[in-house]
């Protein structure tokens, strides 16, 4: 029997299956000719008490160089979204933004 996990105000709930899912995932994102972006989740520890932070890791490439990195807190973010989000990050403008500054 898997255990879940309740987080934030929503009760959104992940099980300990979904996390490790999440924290074993990266995907290669080619946003143009030059711009690769390898993104990662983490799931930072969490209590029976706490909610476990879910973080979005992009490591930014430029022309096959490393052009430094960026992390977001994936608050309230359901498991499928925090999936779709890490593979297709092309198809956010909010961090294409924050990438391109």
């Amino acid at each position: 029997m898997s255990e879940n996990l309740t987080i934030g105000s929503n009760q959104l709930r992940y099980s300990q299956a979904q996390i490790d899912h999440l924290s074993s995932q990266h995907f290669i994102n080619k946003i143009d000719h030059h711009l690769r972006i390898i993104s990662s989740i983490k799931v930072v520890s969490h209590t029976a008490n706490t909610a476990p932070r879910v973080i979005l890791n992009l490591d930014i490439y430029y022309d096959n160089h490393s052009s430094g990195s960026l992390s977001f807190d994936l608050h309230n973010y359901k498991y499928d979204e925090i999936l779709t989000l890490a593979k297709k990050v092309s198809s956010n403008e909010f961090i294409l933004h924050e990438v391109d500054n």
